[in-house]
């Protein structure tokens, strides 16, 4: 399963990673340190997936708060941009004000958990989504012109519930 993962925090990329391999949970990561580098990234598999197939991220998962652009500019893109719309993205973040959390769902995050402060919970957490979002159908990503651009089926739907890993953000 393959995890774009959206964090400037090296700590935090590490932390996951690792929780990833106490749970012996199968991700590839591609690690993207800002904002900015992660709409690189979308883009660039934009322009090759014209010509050839790439491989899509299973799943984003998203900090928030980076300097530079907000980890909600990504989602922003992804969600206005017809070959990225039905990637699933989770925000995972220590932000907790409600008001964040709101937006985010607005803007069309599948779910919003909060980074746990204990590294047993974090290892919880991503056997959760590991659980939940491998056995999600991956949405069908198409070219601009309309092509298929992977033959993985993929799903539209929204992807499992946000009530993953005990660690929802409440409103």
């Amino acid at each position: 399963m393959l995890v774009l993962h959206v964090n400037d925090s090296t700590d935090d990329q590490v932390l996951f990673q690792t929780a990833c391999r106490h749970a012996k949970v199968p991700f590839v990561w591609h690690v993207a340190d800002s904002a900015e580098k992660a709409l690189s990234y979308l883009r660039t598999l934009l322009e090759v997936s014209r010509l050839r197939s790439v491989s899509w991220p299973d799943l984003v998962l998203l900090d928030i708060v980076m300097p530079g652009e907000s980890g909600l500019r990504v989602l922003e893109y992804m969600r206005a941009t017809s070959g990225l719309k039905t990637l699933p993205v989770v925000v995972f973040t220590a932000e907790d004000d409600p008001k964040m959390i709101r937006k985010a769902q607005a803007m069309g995050a599948n779910s919003y958990l909060l980074k746990p402060k204990q590294f047993h919970k974090t290892v919880q957490l991503v056997s959760s989504l590991y659980a939940a979002w491998s056995k999600s159908a991956r949405p069908v990503v198409t070219e601009s012109s309309g092509r298929e651009a992977t033959t993985v089926p993929r799903n539209t739907d929204r992807g499992p519930s946000s009530e993953i890993g005990g660690q929802q953000a409440e409103v």
